[in-house]
């Protein structure tokens, strides 16, 4: 895949190290994180984090893409977006914005961006994700980039102290329509 991605409004790039700081500010925001396995990270939590996807970067054959979400009128990283490869060739799909981005239909862009690249550029031959049953927003992001509500996922995850139970929403490459969405 040939980085950067853009978008009409975003650019989605590798993470850099000058990046840090405005994870941390994302990462650490208990309401962004409500809906997410894990946070809100300490700062120790989210530097474990940041140098694991830094050091994805360079694995060969590269199986996380794990995207710095920038928007393009101010250069401001807002969030970030990933595909997580599994080794049939499936690909889940995540996204998380800073909470002033949110309503702005950036995680719809970034998502439609991702599935695009998916399919044309990384050879996927399925694009998945799993949201919590609550989280609607994010529910209504991933059938707008396409993807499908499956099943609903019992008790799937252990996380935070509780079961979570979740929507799978998938898209086939078959089922993919080759727009540019």
């Amino acid at each position: 895949m040939i980085l950067p991605i853009r978008t009409a409004r975003l650019q989605l790039r590798d993470f850099v190290h000058d990046d840090f700081d405005a994870v941390h500010a994302y990462a650490s925001d208990a309401d962004v994180t409500r809906f997410m396995f894990y946070g809100p990270r300490t700062e120790d939590e989210t530097r474990l984090y940041f140098e694991h996807v830094i050091a994805a970067q360079t694995v060969t054959p590269r199986t996380l893409w794990e995207l710095a979400i920038v928007r393009t009128t101010d250069d401001r990283l807002i969030g970030a977006c990933d595909l997580t490869f599994d080794g049939r060739g499936e690909a889940d799909l995540g996204f998380i914005l800073a909470r002033d981005a949110w309503g702005h239909g950036y995680a719809t862009e970034g998502a439609r961006a991702l599935v695009v690249a998916a399919f044309q550029s990384l050879g996927a031959s399925r694009v998945f994700a799993t949201c919590d049953i609550g989280n609607h927003a994010s529910a209504r992001v991933l059938e707008k980039a396409g993807l499908r509500r499956e099943a609903t996922l019992e008790r799937h995850i252990f996380a935070k102290g509780t079961w979570w139970t979740s929507f799978l929403y998938a898209i086939a490459v078959e089922q993919w329509t080759g727009d540019p969405i």
